[in-house]
């Protein structure tokens, strides 16, 4: 099990007004005396007077704080643009003033207002806080005895969940000095607390794997020159793929119990072209009366031959390049290693990219090397493991899971979540 942990802070405001106050960024400068109001500047980034290091440089500074200066946007002074201009735009702190901004001067700007509480619409816990808000209004209150204690607006507010009300901004006390000279009005109930931060836990598990007697299963399908054939599921830890004659009588139940589960080689359709491509078909078949079997244990599935035939194979996880054939009456082969699927399986919940594969290729009665196109053979026997696809199917599913959280994140109004994964230990069964 996995769990997101989206994480919010509020940080645009304090920083927006560190940056004005700095003077540091051409352009970026308070519009009126009560510092209620700032500019900033607004040129086009495909204007030939545009000075990426000046026009864009409190663009850039907000994406590195963000952290979004990654490979990709290194030099995207649009895409900065862009990243504060939404920011901005969302947040209910700020107000774009229309009438004050200049866009059609040598220094285009904007203006943005700074948005008192009162205007905002925030929803403040008060219940839930108490406990803190009473620290909190003793240890401001030894801090200053002035009369205006009494004159702060009443914001509404309602119950929310403890996590909450876990910390209380400093942006509140900022605010205070930047609006203490706004008309107030009496016997209201003091609040001066902002919800800070704002924490979501998110479970993502996976399917519960499937019990032990039924992990072990084969989905098989025989091609002749391109076409399929015949497809069949089995379940059960071991499968014989072989040709039986149809002249042959089939073996009685009594016969057959105790021995593998069969696959017959079916004889070639009419629908396959006539040619000399098809007589070596009907020549080949006879060879493989023996046939291979195919056993899976706990480290994987291995293949043994018994069939005249030669079989080659080829699978994700050969180490030798070239050909791999199977020797008859030789020791079975390892075919699919379930310690390489599982080490090739968490590298792909962690780093996406392509899926482990989840199956193994068989040519009876010619060579197959990984370079050549399986549908040009006589004999093809494509072997999947079902229990491996369900548990990239569930890798997957994951890993979409965790991009929707991320798109979460990105989309915030004032783009400020961030997200995190940590691990869950799965509960005792």
């Amino acid at each position: 099990m996995a769990a997101g942990r989206m994480r919010s802070t509020r940080r645009l405001r304090s920083w927006i007004v560190e940056q004005v106050s700095s003077g540091k960024y051409p352009g970026l400068v308070w519009d009126d005396d009560a510092k209620t109001m700032f500019r900033i500047p607004w040129k086009h980034a495909g204007k030939q007077d545009f000075r990426k290091d000046e026009d864009a440089a409190i663009f850039k500074a907000w994406a590195e704080f963000k952290g979004k200066l990654t490979d990709g946007v290194q030099d995207n002074p649009a895409s900065w643009k862009t990243r504060l201009r939404c920011a901005l735009n969302k947040s209910p702190e700020f107000k774009e003033v229309n009438d004050r901004a200049q866009l059609d001067i040598s220094e285009p700007y904007k203006v943005y207002r700074l948005v008192p509480i009162s205007e905002q619409g925030l929803v403040v816990p008060e219940k839930k806080c108490k406990e803190k808000n009473t620290r909190r209004s003793k240890r401001r209150r030894s801090e200053s005895q002035s009369d205006d204690v009494n004159h702060i607006k009443q914001i509404k507010t309602e119950d929310v969940t403890s996590q909450l009300c876990e910390s209380l901004s400093e942006d509140a006390l900022l605010l205070s000095d930047v609006h203490a000279d706004e008309p107030v009005q009496h016997n209201t109930t003091i609040i001066r607390h902002v919800v800070d931060e704002i924490r979501l836990d998110v479970r993502i598990e996976e399917s519960v794997p499937a019990p032990a007697a039924v992990q072990d299963s084969f989905r098989v399908a025989v091609h002749y020159l391109g076409q399929e054939v015949l497809k069949r599921h089995i379940q059960g830890t071991d499968v014989r793929i072989m040709y039986l004659p149809s002249s042959l009588t089939p073996p009685t139940p009594s016969a057959l119990k105790g021995r593998f589960p069969r696959i017959p080689l079916p004889e070639p359709p009419p629908t396959l072209p006539a040619g000399p491509e098809l007589q070596a078909l009907f020549t080949l078949l006879p060879f493989m009366e023996k046939g291979v079997v195919l056993t899976s244990t706990a480290q994987g599935v291995y293949g043994k031959r018994f069939c005249q035939g030669r079989v080659f194979w080829t699978g994700p996880h050969t180490t030798m390049p070239g050909l791999h054939k199977m020797e008859r009456n030789a020791e079975p082969v390892l075919l699919f290693s379930k310690d390489v699927f599982k080490q090739q399986l968490e590298h792909y919940r962690s780093n996406g990219g392509e899926p482990p594969q989840c199956g193994i290729t068989m040519c009876f009665g010619e060579e197959l090397s990984n370079r050549e196109d399986p549908s040009t053979k006589l004999i093809i026997v494509q072997i999947t493991l079902p229990c491996a696809e369900q548990e990239v199917q569930n890798a997957q599913t994951f890993l979409q899971s965790i991009s929707f959280l991320q798109s979460l994140a990105n989309q915030s109004p004032l783009e400020e979540i961030t997200l995190e994964l940590v691990a869950v230990p799965s509960p005792d069964p």
